[in-house]
């Protein structure tokens, strides 16, 4: 038999991305590198197979077909980072009625009681802004205490933090697939469209290539199944779309044409006019049933209303209908996804699972994690649509009658519909009913006094001009506070404190950019081909501005980490027509594109401010610095 230590080397190479070193496993264990080849040895010889394959340069990795010939359990993901582990201790203390023991949850992630006492220091330390949430200590145990509405918002903080940004970006997206490109493929399908004049709305391009991604994937294993249609699909532009983007598809990879992945594609594409067309086995009805019963599970146990959110429930019928006939038909689906989406999203998986329980005791099909990871992708993308379209919450308070109050409500909504959305009407103000709708905005139709923080502007019932105004005026104020929040929160992890430097002298430009760019890529953040990339767009034009800074950047080459390099120098240098004496080296991964806008926004309000812009050339220290910057 193999012992427990030998068993955790499986479970934290099945779950580590690609290989591991001797030391890193030593770490992890808190052993030495000999104990871990000693123990990788015996593995293999239990086994009687190579299940970890070894490398002397780049180290260890499983072989996942031999773990599933062998039918070896792979226990629970492994928290790797001190970040990873507070998740999922914060995890753990939201949903668990019970409290989490320490001594137990050392010996569940592999590391000491002095590191999880800093793990608990930072639990604590994220649930700050939330009053109520308390850590409570008992000798070795801990559990949380608090208001469940400041869990609910906890949790969906943490859940915007993982996946702010991946799951509506392709190139994250295209990370998902080796063995072909998936941008490439994407250039083809827009390609396509064009062709046909068809439009796809932005916010489910991404949903729509992650479909093409995994169907194209489904081919190449040979892995399909039939899809039973109307022969009047094939009448459709949705369907002369699919068949044309897959024909290419064929040729660019050589892969076989598959008819029943042209007809899936082509349902996804129709989105609710899908059902006229598909034939199901399974009653459409109780798959729309069924997709209720998991959206109202998550509103219930997350607190995350998707039940709005038609792109979601198309893509899970379409989904949810293949998933009944793989398993009728004993088909499975390949496992692509797992070392990216259980590890780098744990809280969408975890939405995923309770999807999957659902249909599990509905259906009584076993779904196995290829299948949850899929669900998994479904609702990351959805959770990010209602992040990129949110809405203010609004209540308004008119002491009238249903036909007074509908005109009014009705020139506001038609008017602000796109930025905010009227929750709740009431006759008259009254704070704790007010609170249970957790607005943002409170319009009113008579005088109210009230002591909660919540922004109130009073209106005329007959809706006019001037109290369009206000209400416009209110939301832009709002938009603006929303942006410094962001920006807050991004501009202190954008700015490190190890690539700030004050008072230093330097001769020239390209000394400056070439200090910085090296500095970058000594500590990991980039490499050299990005400094070049910094130069080359120098070149085209310098990066100076006439109240005497810089902001040199690359064109194309991406850093490995968004970051902000910061320099204050003694005496100004010439860099193009301008002295400039503050540098500002940005660096933004392609994913986190969204941050250049924010950043470029903060950039010309210090510009327009001169007071603002000596404040930060006067200042001695990073944090004199950051504190001019985010107040």
């Amino acid at each position: 038999m193999i012992n427990n230590r030998q068993m955790n080397i499986i479970n934290i190479l099945s779950d580590a991305d690609g290989r591991m070193t001797g030391k890193e496993i030593a770490r992890i264990l808190n052993v030495t590198d000999r104990t871990v080849r000693s123990d990788i040895d015996a593995i293999n010889k239990y086994y009687e197979c190579q299940i970890i394959v070894s490398n002397k340069r780049t180290g260890y990795r499983i072989d996942s077909t031999l773990i599933a010939k062998k039918d070896i359990e792979i226990k629970e993901m492994i928290p790797q980072t001190s970040d990873e582990r507070c998740i999922w201790i914060i995890h753990d203390l939201l949903f668990s009625d019970k409290e989490i023991n320490l001594i137990k949850l050392q010996e569940r992630v592999f590391v000491s009681g002095y590191s999880i006492d800093n793990d608990i220091k930072k639990v604590r330390n994220i649930i700050e802004a939330y009053p109520s949430l308390k850590i409570i200590r008992s000798k070795n145990h801990i559990r949380l205490e608090g208001d469940e509405a400041d869990k609910r918002k906890l949790y969906k903080y943490l859940l915007t933090q993982e996946t702010q940004g991946n799951f509506m970006n392709l190139n994250s997206i295209a990370n998902f697939w080796n063995d072909f490109d998936l941008i490439k493929i994407k250039d083809e399908f827009v390609d396509v469209c064009d062709k046909y004049d068809y439009k796809i709305r932005e916010t489910v391009f991404p949903m729509i290539m992650m479909h093409a991604g995994v169907a194209i994937e489904r081919i190449i294993n040979k892995n399909y199944q039939k899809c039973e249609t109307d022969e009047k699909l094939k009448e459709s532009t949705e369907y002369i779309v699919s068949e044309e983007f897959f024909r290419r598809v064929s040729k660019i990879l050589n892969v076989e044409v598959v008819e029943s992945e042209i007809e899936l594609f082509a349902l996804l594409l129709m989105g609710k006019g899908a059902s006229d067309y598909r034939k199901l086995k399974s009653s459409k009805e109780e798959i729309k049933n069924l997709i209720a019963e998991i959206l109202d599970n998550l509103s219930e146990y997350f607190g995350i209303e998707f039940s709005k959110d038609w792109d979601l429930k198309i893509g899970l019928e379409t989904h949810i209908a293949s998933l009944i006939e793989r398993q009728k038909n004993n088909i499975k689906v390949t496992d692509i996804y797992l070392k990216e989406i259980k590890r780098k999203y744990p809280l969408v998986f975890d939405m995923a699972i309770h999807a999957a329980n659902i249909i599990e005791e509905r259906t009584g099909y076993k779904v196995d994690e290829a299948e949850i990871e899929f669900l998994a992708l479904h609702l990351g993308s959805a959770y990010e649509r209602i992040n990129s379209h949110q809405k203010y919450r609004c209540v308004i308070i008119i002491p009238h009658n249903q036909m007074l109050s509908k005109p009014c409500i009705d020139r506001i909504n038609s008017r602000f519909d796109d930025r905010m959305e009227i929750i709740k009407r009431f006759s008259f103000f009254e704070e704790k009913q007010i609170m249970e709708y957790e607005p943002n905005i409170i319009i009113t139709t008579v005088p109210v006094k009230h002591s909660l923080d919540i922004p109130t502007v009073q209106i005329n019932l007959f809706f006019s001009h001037e109290d369009e105004s206000k209400i416009f005026q209110l939301l832009e104020k709002m938009d603006k506070r929303r942006y410094q929040d962001d920006f807050t929160t991004l501009i202190k992890k954008l700015i490190k404190k190890e690539l700030f430097h004050v008072n230093e002298s330097y001769e020239s430009s390209a000394e400056i950019i070439e200090v910085l760019c090296d500095e970058l890529i000594e500590k990991g953040f980039a490499d050299k081909s990005y400094k070049e990339d910094v130069f080359k767009r120098e070149d085209v034009s310098a990066t100076s501005f006439l109240y005497g800074f810089a902001v040199p950047h690359s064109i194309k080459v991406s850093t490995k980490e968004s970051c902000i390099s910061t320099m204050i120098l003694d005496k100004p240098v010439k860099w193009g027509d301008f002295e400039v004496r503050l540098v500002i080296l940005l660096g933004i991964r392609e994913k986190d594109n969204r941050l250049l806008k924010i950043f470029f926004d903060w950039l010309s309000n210090i510009v327009t401010d001169s007071k603002k812009l000596n404040q930060l050339l006067s200042v001695n220290s990073y944090e004199e610095y950051m504190k001019f910057v985010v107040e």
